[in-house]
């Protein structure tokens, strides 16, 4: 699997994406290399740092996934919130985040939504965004 982050058609290569469990919540964190538009560098990081997710017995995230709409609604299933930095941090939200093969080190994850940039042109409100990646598993 490639490692990436796309915010609409621009593309960054993820140099880092951890999963990690603490306290009986799991966090995701994803940063990626960066890249020039427009004269600007871009480095897009994905990160949320209180999920509760279900897990398998022997507390596997193996096919694993949760989705919400906005954190303000009444069913937000988690303590904190999920977010993405470009220039600034800002909630992610239509999104769903699920995990894939796991073994004992790595898990696949994908995670698809929408975010905020406030940048200009299609990069402002509403910005579709996609990541694919291996990351390292760990506990505790």
């Amino acid at each position: 699997m490639t490692s990436y982050i796309s915010l609409r058609d621009r593309r960054f290569d993820v140099t880092s994406a951890v999963v990690q469990q603490f306290d009986g919540l799991w966090s995701v964190e994803i940063e990626t290399a960066p890249k020039e538009f427009d004269g600007e560098l871009w480095a897009p990081r994905l990160y949320h740092q209180g999920l509760r997710l279900t897990t398998h017995p022997g507390g596997s995230l193996e096919c694993a996934s949760t989705s919400w709409r906005r954190k303000s609604d009444a069913g937000y299933p988690h303590p904190e919130l999920g977010l993405m930095y470009v220039f600034g941090h800002h909630d992610v939200y239509d999104t769903t985040l699920a995990f894939g093969r796991a073994d004992a080190e790595h898990i696949e994850l994908v995670w698809d939504g929408l975010c905020d940039v406030f940048w200009s042109g299609d990069f402002t409100k509403a910005v579709p965004f996609q990541c694919r990646c291996v990351a390292s598993l760990r506990h505790g």
